[in-house]
């Protein structure tokens, strides 16, 4: 083993290269077809939405809640005070869970029948579309697609629950005529009359109440599930408040209908309002039947400290009460009222709410305040005099039960209004208005979406494609991850794309394209690999020169071809050998079929002289493949081989050998046995680093030496110089000689 494969064993590290930025642009740039593919379709999916995609529009109202303030207890009356019991302060967010409640939502579901779903059947795709965009009713397409604002209304549409979801059709028939259908069900009805009918799965009413189409279109109906058709609802509605203790709420749905997602934001607002009241005026009767309940108690516990007042008057004559003592009965009056009041109140409360409620809680904390001055003025009234005791004890009790039960009789008539009132505590501020403009899709934005995503797409997937499919994309890829050296860099040539498109075209034999363009970047390249195919072979053990590849695909028949045109044009002799016997194409390209050739050299049915044939190109004999063989395999095992290789070699300067794929079939190894020199043909953007390695390692295996790989198909990138495995900031054609330089 020679010091090359040495080196690929041991000197060289198979650890990834670091990445570089330029790399990825330069990846970026190859596939810039595939990313203008992925970007236009990506654009055109985008576009198409924007454009066919139903349009949604957003509905709104704002709901205010009204907050009472909380003057201290003192200050006014607990019992006479009604706005203080009923207008209390309710907490916003408990409203918006009230407005999205299932007691809301579920009245406007059955009021407006949302559990009914009734749409005309557009065409796939482009009849939505179409609909918006016409005037006028026209006649239905086929299959019943309608084209234009096409409307049904149905109040009433009652299925057996196992259909419940299910699609109806229904279709305009002449007149006033209809006809529904499901699989096996087909019922006719009258537009504007109930139609009830019978079926295997029970029974099905429909009311249609009108219908807006010409004969023959169809429409889709549906019966949901209103229980389903509730939650829906509520999921699709938005409630929240509009800013921190504003006390305001703004409710939004969305839909497709912009007049029914109106009706039905509107409906919600007017429900939650009337249960609102509906609230209110309940608590207003509770707490009525309580006052009137104790009115009567309260009535004679008046007249009764009333006449127990009179006799004492009348037993012990008119007592006057002095200072001290009307002061007295002044604080005992209020004490007791007080105390009396929150006893009421909190009995009041207690037919509403429970014993722990925050409300009761605060009423016990009064009455012990309460209580505590009725004891302090007690303990004072007992160092009056006896009589001036009983005279202050029994007039209190006439002055407290009076005033108790007058407030008790105005608090009964406050009540009383607002159980008739209309009003409660929330108000709508704006009420739904029918939008006109759609909140999406906006066609701007969708379309410049899509293009940045198609962008991306396109960017990912050309970069992705490189690190799965390990395709090599650069010449120092090779040298670092292979340690086997990149003789030559030969551009991909857009001439010889255009000469092979014109060869299939014509079906005449393809033109080299070192004859048609000698110019061109890749002949170019491929001079400066013939002066290192001349140093590679000084130490060579023959003038045999070996060209193979990986796998098919890479370029390698192009490569020795028009290598063989690029020495022949230096002076020397080259013998151009096909020895792919499997596949081999050369003599398309030279004129003439493919046998007599190699195989029957190989096989002795024919001569050296008979299969050698001269060409056009300076220089430059070929041997064709040859007649098909069952086995190339077997024939290049044969031991006379090896003198047909010599004398073959003897006659000329340089005998290219354009062999079967390594990794495709065991010919190459064979063939590489009897060659001097061995050349690997790597193509960018399709060799993987995996093939090129596996196909040196087999040359390894034998004790053969890959001398350098050729790096085919190497594309230019702008503002940059990729011909050789370097980089530079210029191109071949800046160095041509100039009529006016001057020589030095």
């Amino acid at each position: 083993m020679n010091r090359d494969s040495t080196s690929f064993e041991k000197g060289y590290s198979d650890e990834d290269p670091p990445a570089r930025f330029a790399n990825y642009l330069d990846t970026i740039y190859d596939n810039r077809k595939l990313v203008a593919v992925i970007t236009a379709a990506v654009l055109a999916l985008g576009v198409l939405y924007a454009f066919l995609a139903q349009p949604i529009y957003r509905a709104d109202m704002l709901v205010q809640v009204e907050q009472s303030a909380d003057a201290p207890a003192t200050s006014k009356n607990a019992l006479g005070d009604v706005s203080s019991m009923f207008d209390v302060k309710t907490a916003t967010s408990g409203e918006t869970q009230v407005i999205g409640s299932r007691s809301v939502v579920s009245q406007v579901v059955d009021k407006l029948h949302l559990f009914i779903e009734a749409t005309p059947r557009y065409f796939p795709v482009i009849g939505r579309w179409l609909a918006e965009h016409s005037d006028s009713l026209t006649s239905p397409g086929p299959l019943g697609y309608v084209w234009s604002k096409e409307r049904i209304e149905v109040s009433q549409f009652d299925v057996p629950r196992q259909l419940f979801g299910r699609p109806f059709v229904l279709t305009r028939g002449p007149g006033q005529s209809y006809e529904l259908r499901y699989r096996d069900i087909a019922l006719r009805g009258t537009i504007g009359e109930v139609l009830q009918a019978t079926t295997i799965g029970g029974s099905v009413t429909l009311l249609v109440d009108s219908i807006d189409a010409m004969d023959g279109a169809t429409f889709t109906l549906r019966r949901l599930s209103p229980v389903v058709t509730t939650e829906k609802l509520r999921r699709e509605l938005t409630i929240e408040e509009t800013g921190k203790d504003s006390n305001v709420i703004s409710v939004a749905l969305i839909g497709t209908d912009p007049l029914k997602i109106s009706e039905v934001l509107g409906a919600i607002g007017a429900e939650y309002v009337r249960q609102n009241v509906r609230r209110k005026a309940e608590e207003a009767q509770r707490s009525l039947e309580f006052l009137q309940a104790q009115l009567p108690d309260v009535k004679q516990s008046l007249n009764s400290s009333e006449t127990r007042l009179n006799d004492y008057r009348a037993t012990h004559a008119t007592v006057d009460l002095g200072e001290e003592a009307r002061n007295l009965l002044q604080r005992s009056v209020e004490a007791q009222t007080r105390l009396m009041e929150l006893e009421k109140r909190r009995g009041e409360l207690l037919a509403r709410f429970n014993s722990d409620h925050p409300s009761i809680r605060g009423v016990d904390a009064q009455i012990q305040i309460a209580q505590r001055q009725a004891e302090d003025v007690g303990r004072a009234t007992r160092m009056l005099p006896p009589l001036e005791q009983d005279v202050l004890r029994l007039q209190r009790d006439v002055t407290v039960g009076a005033g108790l039960y007058t407030t008790l009789l105005n608090t009964s008539e406050q009540l009383k209004l607002v159980k008739a009132g209309k009003a409660g505590n929330v108000h709508l501020i704006d009420i739904p208005a029918i939008p006109e403009e759609r909140i999406r899709p906006k066609p701007a934005r969708i379309i410049a979406a899509s293009l940045v995503l198609g962008l991306f797409l396109g960017v990912l997937t050309s970069l992705a494609r490189v690190l799965v499919f390990d395709a090599i994309d650069d010449p120092h890829e090779v040298e670092q991850r292979t340690g086997v050296a990149v003789l030559a860099s030969v551009a991909y040539s857009r001439r010889q794309e255009k000469l092979d498109r014109m060869r299939r075209r014509s079906g005449m034999k393809g033109v080299p394209l070192a004859n048609e363009s000698k110019a061109d970047h890749a002949i170019e390249n491929l001079r400066g690999l013939r002066a290192a195919l001349e140093f590679a072979m000084q130490k060579a053990r023959n003038r045999i020169v070996l060209i193979t590849g990986p796998t098919p695909g890479v370029g390698k028949s192009f490569i020795a071809l028009n290598l063989a045109a690029v020495i022949g044009a230096s002076g020397k002799r080259v013998l151009l050998v096909d020895a792919d016997m499997r596949r081999g194409t050369l003599h398309c390209h030279m004129g003439g079929d493919r046998g007599p050739g190699l195989s029957d050299l190989i096989l002795r049915t024919s001569s050296s002289d008979e299969v050698i044939r001269s060409t056009a190109l300076a220089g430059v004999d070929f041997v064709p493949v040859g007649s098909l063989i069952p086995n190339p395999g077997d024939a290049l095992s044969r031991p006379d081989l090896q003198s047909i290789a010599i004398d073959l070699a003897m006659a000329y300067d340089v005998v290219l050998l354009d062999a079967p794929p390594v990794l495709s079939a065991p010919d190459a190894s064979q063939l590489a046995c009897l060659s001097g020199t061995t050349l690997l043909v790597a193509r960018q953007g399709v060799t993987g680093l995996g093939e090129l390695r596996e196909s040196i390692r087999r040359f390894a295996k034998l004790g053969l030496a890959v001398r350098g790989v050729i790096f085919n198909g190497q594309r230019l990138r702008p503002g940059r110089y990729s011909y050789d495995y370097g980089r530079y900031r210029y191109s071949n054609q800046s160095y041509r000689r100039r009529e006016t330089d001057i020589v030095q």
